[in-house]
């Protein structure tokens, strides 16, 4: 639930940019499929949702808490990251960075 506005902002940045090749891909950890579908559809969100019910991804990225936004360049290199709750000026700052 913590998580709902960061997605909601990161929906709308997204619907703005995805025409220039931004693509967002949410990572739930430690939740089954079941309750992750009925979040997003809840949630009206339409970029992908990926389950890491074991929580291996977030341990691999070392996140400790959520939410954790990384911002990932078309070479696969972080190049941002945000821990804990950001609206949406922060999330629009950089995706434009990464657009560039």
């Amino acid at each position: 639930k913590y998580c709902e506005p960061e997605m909601k902002a990161i929906e709308a940045v997204y619907q703005r940019h995805k025409a220039k090749g931004l693509e967002v891909l949410a990572v739930n950890a430690g939740q089954d499929r079941k309750t992750v579908e009925a979040f997003i559809r809840k949630l009206g969100v339409s970029y992908p949702a990926v389950l890491d019910e074991s929580a291996a991804i977030a341990k691999r990225y070392g996140v400790v808490g959520l939410p954790t936004t990384y911002f990932v360049d078309a070479n696969g290199v972080v190049r941002g990251k945000v821990i804990g709750e950001a609206d949406e000026a922060v999330f629009e700052r950089h995706a434009l960075e990464l657009l560039k």
